[in-house]
């Protein structure tokens, strides 16, 4: 069990009128004896041996109980603590701390529009559509400062990106503006600017990187890295899905909606 998974199972024993000690992620001697209390009080969803399983794993058949009375599948109360009762444990804490369970984010299916035509992510499409890497760069001023994400203290006020995806580009963060304001924006990272023109091959591959035309750009680069997904990126989060629908209005493409990685970027190509 992960210690969060312990603080969650220690304030549910607390909520139910018992003293499992401070509740500070580790199991120990007086955690036991709580749990131990708890499913003798009511061991109705238990095996018949369950009073001979280790300490450690009645306690994780406590916190498989207390999904499964929410409603939360968890699959068998077997005191096993594998990845369906990991990802229960999460669904359990997020509704405890919201009132609400989270978003089905397997259900949801990115738009796929594409009003600006924007090409395939082929070489050939893309020298065609945009030019040669490198080259039709434009001036874009930003309807709010970006700081640079390893120099926080640097501010941008204009970036160079591709003439085809300026105007769009610019549609785009007026709306990001008007929808979070200022005081949003950096709230949840959005000005942490990660770069949109970087001639070179992609990291991890040997084609060129869509910011090579200055087509793709990188936002809070710390909090949504490259081979993060969405146990871990914040892009995920549903405090961002306008910013996403902004995005997908104008036919650009999220790798991390897409593919659940690289959640930092943004590219106006189709995949």
């Amino acid at each position: 069990m992960r210690a969060a998974a312990v603080r969650l199972m220690q304030q549910l024993l607390v909520d139910e009128g018992f003293a499992p000690g401070p509740i500070d992620g580790k199991l120990g001697p007086q955690t036991y004896v709580e749990v131990d209390k708890a499913l003798a009080r009511d061991p109705s969803g238990l095996p018949q041996d369950w009073q001979a399983w280790s300490s450690r794993r009645k306690a994780v058949a406590f916190v498989q109980l207390q999904c499964k009375a929410r409603a939360i599948e968890v699959g068998k109360i077997d005191g096993f603590w594998g990845p369906q009762t990991d990802y229960a444990a999460d669904t359990l804490a997020f509704m405890l701390e919201n009132g609400e369970p989270p978003r089905l984010w397997r259900d949801e299916v990115p738009l796929d529009i594409n009003p600006n035509h924007w090409p395939k992510q082929r070489e050939a499409d893309l020298m065609e559509f945009f030019g040669p890497t490198g080259g039709n760069q434009v001036r874009l001023s930003l309807p709010y400062p970006h700081r640079l994400a390893w120099d926080l203290r640097t501010s941008v006020n204009a970036i160079s990106c591709n003439a085809k995806v300026h105007d769009s580009l610019a549609r785009v963060l007026h709306k990001v503006r008007d929808h979070y304001g200022l005081d949003g924006i950096r709230e949840l990272h959005l000005d942490r600017w990660g770069g949109c023109l970087n001639v070179r091959k992609m990291r991890g591959g040997s084609q060129w990187s869509m910011h090579s035309w200055g087509i793709a750009l990188d936002y809070d680069p710390e909090r949504n890295q490259l081979r993060w997904g969405r146990d871990r990126a914040v892009f995920a989060r549903p405090e961002y899905d306008a910013w996403w629908r902004f995005w997908e209005e104008e036919g650009w493409t999220s790798l991390g909606r897409s593919k659940n990685y690289d959640w930092m970027h943004i590219q106006a190509t189709k995949l």
